[in-house]
């Protein structure tokens, strides 16, 4: 194949991290000839580090969404100019991927987790036959949709435990997007001096986010950020965050965060892809949907441009909220709903440090009960092989469409 350039389109750190980049390294596996580039589209998710994130992988350009927007209006230049082999959606506006793919000439492919179907795709890649079904459900020919599994199992893949002293042992992950780690930090580590308290032996490691800015690293750290959910700090000691009751919780590189998820007994976590990767790495965990700011959660569609009307935006924002979360009836954590089982432990509404340290407490008592749950999640959870099942696909349809 002659070098033709496949443009991978994304929008937020957990797709950059679990979907572009186990479908970069598949593509310059299998067709190391090819011209690699990641777009960045407009994501109300985004935190503004992406770019950097991207270069970090390897392709050979990396464009920012404002270039992104300029390309689909056909004002643009560099890598999203001229033609295209293929555009490959990874997160984001499917319209998006459409429009650009329209402006390089070039069939468009998506992978979903949500399976909405456009007659412009050139093929829907769905993760799971629940996923199929629904695609079928929404219009979706079976020509042209594909279930090649779970893309997250991939990045997870061949990575050994770390070596993790003490007991019990806590993985942290706190968030990527800046507003929120600074008003839920505080609260988790207010939770995890009380949790210190019973275990001081406890050990925690921290793959803070490289997403996160040096102000919102400081400020959720020292808990002085308005948005704050409760009154807990720690201070930086090297590669160490030391809480006022003396814990100290290690700060670990996130390019090994899978290393140490397999290597921790139990995760304190937030909602997000970030709930899948602990599930394949078989770690069970307390998820947190704090409602005490529903203002600081981010929301897709209308009700997040809503959140930007002057005045009235906030309180808007902080009613959609909470109705949406009252009447949710699906879990809130990924290998909760793919499994249908309560794998995780979820934590919704207005919560305290008390609350939150003793479901940690709970899960630690339950020895057997937490064994149970990780033996679950490593056979219920998916397995690798999805990027070379879409690589290979997309591959192959354009050696049968090349002049022969």
């Amino acid at each position: 194949m002659k070098r033709d350039k496949i443009v991978l389109v994304s929008n937020g750190p957990g797709e950059l991290q679990t979907w572009v980049r186990p479908v970069l390294a598949e593509l310059q596996r299998q067709a190391p000839g090819l011209e690699t580039v990641i777009s960045l589209i407009p994501c109300q998710f985004a935190s503004g580090n992406e770019a950097r994130i991207a270069r970090s992988f390897g392709a050979d350009a990396v464009t920012s969404p404002a270039e992104s927007v300029r390309a689909m209006a056909g004002t643009g230049d560099g890598p999203l100019s001229g033609r295209a082999a293929a555009i490959i959606g990874l997160g984001g506006n499917t319209r998006l991927a459409l429009r650009l793919g329209r402006r390089l000439q070039a069939p468009v492919y998506r992978y979903s987790f949500v399976p909405y179907w456009h007659p412009r795709l050139r093929r829907l890649f769905v993760h799971a036959p629940s996923a199929e079904r629904k695609a079928r459900l929404l219009g979706a020919p079976a020509a042209r949709l594909e279930n090649i599994g779970n893309l997250v199992a991939d990045a997870v893949e061949d990575t050994e435990p770390a070596r993790m002293a003490g007991s019990p042992r806590l993985l942290l992950m706190a968030g990527s997007r800046d507003r929120y780690f600074k008003a839920v930090m505080p609260l988790m580590l207010e939770a995890l001096d009380l949790v210190h308290r019973e275990h001081p032996e406890l050990t925690v490691a921290w793959p803070a986010s490289s997403l996160l800015s040096d102000e919102a690293l400081a400020t959720g750290l020292d808990g002085t950020g308005r948005e704050a959910l409760a009154a807990g700090s720690a201070r930086r000691e090297g590669d160490f965050a030391v809480t006022e009751g003396g814990l100290r919780i290690r700060l670990v590189p996130e390019a090994e965060r899978y290393a140490w998820m397999k290597a921790a007994d139990a995760a304190l976590t937030i909602p997000g892809t970030n709930t899948l990767e602990l599930g394949i790495a078989g770690t069970p965990g307390v998820v947190l949907l704090p409602l005490n700011r529903p203002e600081i959660i981010a929301l897709e569609g209308p009700g997040h441009w809503l959140s930007l009307l002057p005045v009235i935006g906030t309180p808007l924002k902080r009613q959609a909220v909470k109705l949406f979360v009252e009447r949710l009836s699906y879990p809130v954590s990924l290998p909760n709903q793919f499994t249908g089982e309560e794998l995780m432990t979820e934590l919704k509404g207005e919560l305290t440090p008390r609350a939150v340290a003793d479901a940690l407490l709970a899960t630690f008592r339950d020895t057997a009960g937490l064994e149970e749950r990780r033996r679950r999640l490593l056979a219920e959870m998916p397995r690798p092989g999805a990027a070379a099942r879409l690589v290979s696909t997309v591959l192959t349809d354009l050696e049968s469409e090349a002049p022969q």
